[in-house]
């Protein structure tokens, strides 16, 4: 199944397979970006076949655990410009497929175009993600923390290079039971608060909801089997629904607060987002009782038979009693957060000038960040 924005989207089982084509439509040499968790996996095999198959030769370059963002973004910009690659492919999560988008960009600088002036566009770029969150999927931007803290930023991608993205939910690997539900936790963060948002419309407050519901009433299931095809694509479906809607959106401050704290202090942003859910509820859905009334239906509250003011903190408490029964983390100090990493990451959002749309205001953010520490 073919989707057309900006960016070129195929969805569906076994469309991996494909990237070798895609690859190939724009030459012979491609530069495939990975996480060292993914060498020796079926998945890479999957991509390095496809392109064996179609004739591109490709050079292989895994970040590894211990290695830093700034390290590996100056070899793979390196490596890119010697190889003479004309295309990047990219599989990994959504951290990686951020840094993709940009050094796609990156890579051409210096090359030549066919006609032997400078290339003025980034490269052609290929993306496979292996996570079921994907907030910036569908988003004309890439995340950069590679810099210096106070550096920390969000870019603008070109339109006017092919990007490519292949879903497929064979390619999501690496399951476990709390990285699973943990990533789909977040997902219903970001869903959340774009629901809330003053620019979410008819359509996209459709799209939230239903993905919304799918995730939270299937919750328990997944983390049982998350393995299973028939939850891989509950999760793909619903993140994919919050990914169009995401796009349809300004970005929020909570979305931003993950993925700055996530590259402050080394981890995934998905492992953060599952704890801003609960008090994200408790104190803002209370702001905003008619949107909570419709979350609370989709979300099993639907019998509530107390306060309107009080179906936020209800809506949290649920959220919490998930976290308690299977273990979960309940805080950031849980991940080694420490307040001044908070403190931090709150400073920098700051400095980013979001727009108030939503519920969570940035100039809230040391308050919320108190909450979860």
């Amino acid at each position: 199944m073919d989707f057309h924005f900006p960016q070129k989207v195929r969805l569906g089982q076994g469309v991996s397979q494909h990237v070798g084509l895609a690859a190939k439509e724009s030459g012979s040499r491609t530069l495939l970006l990975t996480e060292s968790s993914f060498d020796s996996s079926k998945e890479l095999t999957i991509l390095t076949q496809s392109l064996e198959r179609a004739g591109v030769a490709f050079i292989i370059l895994s970040k590894g655990t211990e290695q830093s963002s700034s390290s590996f973004l100056s070899e793979a910009v390196t490596l890119g410009r010697a190889s003479r690659a004309e295309s990047i492919v990219v599989l990994g999560g959504n951290t990686l497929l951020s840094w993709g988008r940009a050094l796609a960009i990156e890579v051409s600088k210096g090359q030549k175009d066919a006609d032997g002036g400078k290339k003025t566009a980034g490269l052609p770029y290929i993306e496979v993600p292996t996570s079921t969150c994907f907030p910036l999927l569908l988003r004309e931007e890439a995340f950069l923390d590679s810099m210096h803290p106070s550096e920390l930023r969000f870019v603008n991608t070109p339109l006017f290079h092919k990007h490519r993205i292949f879903l497929d939910p064979h390619m999501v690997t690496g399951i476990t039971a709390v990285t699973s539900v943990t990533g789909l936790l977040e997902t219903l963060f970001f869903a959340v608060e774009a629901y809330y948002s003053e620019q979410c419309g008819l359509t996209e407050q459709s799209l939230l909801l239903g993905a919304i519901e799918a995730i939270w009433s299937n919750l328990e299931k997944i983390y049982k089997n998350p393995a299973a095809i028939e939850h891989r694509w509950i999760t793909f479906q619903a993140g994919w629904n919050v990914a169009l809607a995401l796009a349809l959106i300004p970005r929020n401050v909570g979305l931003t607060l993950t993925m700055v704290l996530g590259g402050l202090i080394g981890l995934p942003a998905t492992a953060l987002g599952s704890l801003f859910l609960a008090p994200f509820l408790e104190v803002y859905g209370p702001k905003s009782a008619d949107k909570t009334l419709r979350l609370a239906q989709v979300m099993g509250a639907g019998g509530w038979d107390g306060a309107v003011e009080s179906l936020g903190p209800k809506l949290a408490q649920d959220v919490r009693k998930f976290l308690n029964v299977y273990q979960l983390p309940l805080r950031l100090t849980d991940y080694q957060v420490v307040e001044a990493q908070t403190a931090l990451a709150a400073d920098v959002v700051q400095g980013l000038n979001i727009g108030n749309g939503g519920l969570l205001p940035a100039k809230e953010l040391p308050e919320f960040l108190q909450m979860v520490t």
